[in-house]
């Protein structure tokens, strides 16, 4: 996982949902030079891998779910949820 993959994971336990576009905007992400493209594809990454997910199906709003929680507590590796593909 990249630095901003735990940052978007750690944003959506914060809150109850976000946009790419509003993750943007957020200075945490200011320090890892992320625009809301690149935030939009991590957030696809983070899909696949089950880490977040869409509120409304195919939409931009997405929340944490309960393997991303289970992530931030330590109690699973991002590795033991599917194929990662870099890139």
């Amino acid at each position: 996982m990249y630095t901003v993959d735990e940052r978007i994971v750690e944003q959506l336990s914060e809150t109850s949902w976000e946009t790419p576009k509003t993750m943007a905007s957020q200075s945490a992400f200011d320090d890892l030079r992320a625009d809301e493209e690149y935030i939009r594809q991590r957030c696809e990454k983070l899909v696949e891998r089950e880490l977040i997910g869409p509120v409304v199906e195919d939409s931009e709003m997405y929340e944490i779910t309960s393997w991303g929680l289970a992530y931030l507590r330590g109690e699973v590796a991002a590795d033991h949820l599917g194929r990662w593909t870099v890139g």
